[in-house]
Formats: structure tokens, sequence, C-alpha cells
């Protein structure tokens, strides 16, 4: 299901003409690891809503254009604060990692956040859906009712 999700949602980012096509298929790919359907749809909707939020902080952190040594520092503090939560709590790791990854697409000198963060932002939505389609269609397949008899 791995393959099949990271699959169609790079398909379906490219066919788009976005930039970030792996963005959509690690959101494809991180609800699955959860051991029943409901824990995998909780954290596909985890994926989403901590990556929303971080979105929020990314443009509040970057908006303004940080460059150099203080980019830097602020990258390792979100870098450190995604250590220290992502073990307790997925969704809240992703108010770290979202805008992480923001930042880091300003490394090579100052660009527009905004394409950044609705990027990320819409190639998350789209991996989670992908998921979610293939979570509930394979359900009964990996799920199957015990035979009575």
């Amino acid at each position: 299901m791995c393959f099949v999700g990271a699959f169609v949602a790079g398909a379906i980012s490219l066919a788009l003409g976005w930039q970030h096509p792996y963005w959509a298929m690690v959101s494809a790919v991180v609800p699955v690891v959860g051991a029943s359907t409901s824990g995998q749809l909780i954290r596909g909707s985890h994926r989403v809503l901590g990556t929303l939020i971080g979105l929020i902080v990314a443009i509040l952190l970057f908006g303004w254009q940080p460059q150099g040594l203080l980019l830097v520092l602020i990258l390792v503090a979100l870098q450190a604060g995604t250590e220290l939560v992502v073990l307790r709590n997925y969704a809240a790791a992703l108010l770290f990692l979202t805008p992480l990854t923001v930042g880091m697409g300003l490394l090579n000198g100052p660009v527009p956040v905004l394409p950044l963060v609705i990027d990320r932002g819409l190639e998350t939505v789209v991996g989670v859906a992908v998921a979610a389609v293939l979570i509930l269609a394979t359900h009964r397949v990996r799920h199957p009712k015990p035979i009575v008899g």
C-alpha cells in the first residue's frame, strides 16, 4: 500500500505541475503505518491538521525573509522542537517539522514564502486523501471477518 500510495500521490502532483511531488508522496505513506484503519485515518488527519497549523507558523517565521545565521538558528530550533515532541505527539511535531521543511527551501536565498506554503498544504492534502482512499478501499482485505462455523 505504501508503494501504491506514494506512486499515485506523486503522479497526481506531477500531473498538476507542482514543484514538490515528494511532499505528496510522503503524506500518502505516513498514515499507512497505523495499526488499524481508524488509527491510520487519525494519523492522516493529524498530518493534515498539524501541517496546516505548521504553515501558519512558517508564514510567521519566514514571511519577513530571515537570512544567514539567523535562518540557520531558526531551522536548528525547529529541528530540536521536532525531535523533542515527535514520539509523544505526531501532530504537535508537525508544528515544528512543517516550518522546518518550508524554511529549508529558503537556504539557497530569499524566495517568496507563500508559494512554498501553498505547495506544502496542497500536496499534503492530496497525499493524505490518496492514503485515505487506499486505506478505506483495502479495509476488508486487511481486516477480514473471521469465518464462523
